[in-house]
């Protein structure tokens, strides 16, 4: 509370706190606006159609395929994955893996997944 003595004959008055358009529009439009924002993130957690799958997914059929002199990477896809994109394959398989590159070396074990016609 502030307080304001003008003249020393005149006793202390309560000072009147003055505000304008702006002040008016930060003092409301602030909390208002913090209200909006967690107003509109309770509503997208509470209806949002994400759900967990109650099934188990099934697995991926691979063949474990050990690596011999001569065969690359896009070889094993093209074997592997007849009618399908032989680069989609070799990206697949690369992931399954933990492949960082295309690089294959002799002895590794590889699973190659089973594609379906």
């Amino acid at each position: 509370m502030a307080t304001v003595a003008l003249d020393s004959k005149r006793t202390k008055e309560h000072m009147k706190i003055r505000i304008n358009r702006r002040g008016w529009a930060v003092l409301v439009g602030v909390p208002v606006f913090i209200l909006t924002i967690a107003a509109a993130f309770l509503v997208s957690i509470f209806t949002s159609s994400a759900q967990a799958s109650s099934t188990l997914p099934q697995g991926i059929e691979t063949v474990a395929v050990t690596v011999i002199p001569g065969d690359s990477l896009w070889d094993l896809a093209r074997e592997y994955a007849v009618g399908y994109d032989v680069n989609a394959a070799m990206e697949h398989i690369a992931e399954i893996n933990a492949l960082d590159s295309s690089e294959i070396r002799v002895g590794d074990t590889l699973d190659i997944p089973v594609l379906a016609n």
